[in-house]
């Protein structure tokens, strides 16, 4: 078995969003008074995914141009779902959207 470590499913970490016991703010802060909080569907829950083939990872800001390549054999974490695509999240920290989620592996 390989070792745990960042990229690995089975990596020991800080659970998403703070520290246990912690009280602190929702991931993004509060929304402001009369706006509507932009928030991933309420049933989803992070977790670590690997693609079949190299994928292109492109901008949340909807820009056509990627800014990573999502490749085979490294796990990714999904961070939020937005209709069948996924916002992802690179080992350096990046995240981009995911919009060919046919085949992933779930870790």
């Amino acid at each position: 078995q390989p070792p745990g470590g960042y990229g690995y499913p089975g990596a020991q970490q800080a659970p998403f969003g703070g520290q246990p016991g912690q009280p602190g703010q929702p991931y993004g802060g509060q929304p402001q008074q009369g706006q509507p909080a932009a928030a991933p569907a309420p049933d989803f829950s992070p977790f670590w995914f690997a693609v079949p083939v190299p994928r292109p990872l492109f901008p949340e800001d909807g820009s056509p141009t990627p800014i990573a390549e999502l490749a085979p054999g490294t796990w990714y974490l999904a961070v939020e779902q937005r209709g069948q695509a996924l916002v992802a999240q690179t080992q350096d920290g990046r995240r981009g959207v995911l919009q060919d989620t046919s085949g992933i592996q779930r870790g």
